[in-house]
């Protein structure tokens, strides 16, 4: 059965908002109708140029994760070489026009999946470039290149960390995590328990099929992905079928659950929180798993506080 992880900037990644000890009530979310989540690529401004920014790189003997302004964009700990150029999209990481960061972390390669030698060989390579380009307008091999990663490998060392920036021109500015609480100053284990509970609620009206209730939960972090994407009415990628897309993912759902062994990670500056899975050939993968016909899934959830007193919400 194949794998199938769901980046987080589709219809796939859903998530309900919670209440835990002191937090609001998360039933005083104002319902979204279906006609209104349809209706969010209807919204979507475009501009004389719209672009995508992208991570392409190689990797020969090793394993890695890229963060980009510290949000887990890409991640590999499997067996391996890349065939030629990977790429992962970005945009969705960058807020507005200006300075990003890209953050590479080199590990040694896997003698099997999930499993890593002990240090960095000799042999190790990661090399890769920042472009930005439109689809559907920029041919791939014309998309403007603005920064360069060679990451410096010291063999026998666990991990290898390499970061560079960028300078980003985009013609949108979004909310994202900008103005969330620091995180990493609340007790660890309260917070871990809320974003369990945030995950649990997920999981149960995932079984319910409560598709409201998801399509409120997500709907602002929606707009934003649909507009860093461009994701316009009309198009493949847009939100003009969105509700009942989310409907076909529950329908055809055999059965959900929460890892069992999953940690809580920071990013965005500790402003983000996520249970990500720690160990084996699912490190780094989200701690909620679903089964298909068809398919594993895995369901990414990040989550931000927007103000102190406030519950979690999705973010990215």
């Amino acid at each position: 059965m194949n794998k199938k992880y769901t980046i987080p900037t589709f219809f796939l990644a859903a998530i309900l908002n919670t209440a835990c000890g002191q937090q609001e009530n998360n039933d005083q979310l104002k319902p979204v109708t279906k006609e209104q989540y349809n209706a969010i690529s209807k919204e979507i401004k475009t501009f004389d140029y719209n672009p995508t920014y992208q991570i392409r790189f190689t990797r020969v003997h090793c394993t890695y994760e890229i963060y980009v302004n510290d949000m887990l964009a890409n991640f590999s700990f499997t067996t391996g070489n890349s065939a030629g150029e990977l790429q992962v999209d970005i945009p969705q990481y960058i807020l507005e026009s200006g300075p990003q960061e890209v953050k590479v972390k080199v590990y040694p390669k896997a003698i099997e999946d999930g499993k890593l030698e002990q240090g960095l060989s000799s042999d190790a390579v990661f090399n890769g470039r920042v472009v930005h380009g439109e689809y559907g307008k920029t041919d791939w091999d014309s998309f403007t290149q603005v920064a360069t990663l060679k990451v410096p490998v010291v063999v026998g060392k666990p991990f290898v960390e390499y970061k560079v920036s960028f300078e980003a021109q985009v013609p949108y500015v979004l909310a994202g995590w900008k103005a969330g609480v620091d995180l990493g100053k609340e007790n660890k284990t309260t917070l871990t328990k809320e974003v369990l509970e945030v995950y649990t609620r997920f999981v149960n009206a995932s079984k319910h099929k409560d598709i409201g209730k998801i399509a409120s939960s997500i709907y602002n972090r929606e707009k934003e992905v649909a507009q860093a994407f461009f994701f316009k009415s009309g198009e493949a990628k847009s939100y003009d079928n969105g509700w009942e897309k989310l409907k076909e993912e529950a329908d055809n759902m055999v059965s959900i659950k929460i890892a069992d062994k999953a940690g809580l990670r920071y990013f965005a500056g500790s402003k983000v929180v996520a249970l990500l899975q720690q160990n084996g050939e699912d490190r780094d993968f989200p701690a909620i798993t679903a089964e298909t016909k068809e398919d594993y899934v895995y369901y990414a959830f990040y989550l931000f506080r927007p103000k102190p007193g406030a519950p979690l919400e999705i973010i990215r």
